[in-house]
């Protein structure tokens, strides 16, 4: 059991998370703004990424939060590295999409920013194994409940933990690609 703990505490890491923009807008020679949103909320849709807002004259797309996938959930694609699966195994995760489109001449360029939220609880104190079920919620050992304890409540927060930048970059593909495919 070490030795499982110690390999997924080396696949999920404890280096410092480094914030980084997405790199250089991706462009799509020949193809109009409206045609690459279109796009781009199929392959979200396809992802099961649920559209926040979607705004033509801003050319802009962000979701919701979706919870990141679990080792169970095999049609999800947003566990893009065996990183990024151990990350949503282990701990809490969700994922918001930024989609700005920007024209340029005939072209449309794609930046795509994925952002990684994590959920803190805070730490309570053991007062013994028989307990241990009430810690976080309102929960005894003979019935569990996942409603949080009300003094743990106002604690709980989402906690920002970076970027997916091998998700963004997946995203920018699967929308060329649809765009290829004459979707849109």
């Amino acid at each position: 059991m070490k030795k499982i703990i110690a390999i997924l505490f080396l696949v999920t890491g404890c280096a410092s998370q480094q914030q980084v923009v997405s790199e250089d807008p991706a462009c799509l020679p020949d193809t109009p703004t409206g045609q690459v949103m279109q796009a781009a909320r199929a392959v979200l849709a396809g992802m099961h990424f649920d559209i926040e807002k979607y705004d033509t004259d801003a050319r802009y797309i962000r979701t919701r939060p979706l919870s990141g996938a679990q080792f169970f959930e095999i049609w999800r694609q947003d566990n893009t590295s065996a990183s990024a699966a151990a990350q949503a195994n282990l701990h809490s995760i969700r994922r918001i999409v930024e989609l700005e489109l920007t024209p340029q001449g005939t072209a449309t360029c794609m930046q795509c920013r994925v952002q990684i939220l994590r959920l803190s609880i805070p730490e309570a104190p053991l007062a013994g194994t028989g307990r241990m079920s009430g810690v976080y919620t309102d929960s005894d050992s003979r019935y569990q409940s996942l409603q949080v304890d009300n003094s743990n409540v106002a604690q709980i927060e989402w906690l920002d933990a970076g970027t997916d930048q091998s998700l963004e970059r997946k995203i920018l593909n699967m929308i060329r690609e649809q765009i290829q495919k004459g979707g849109g």
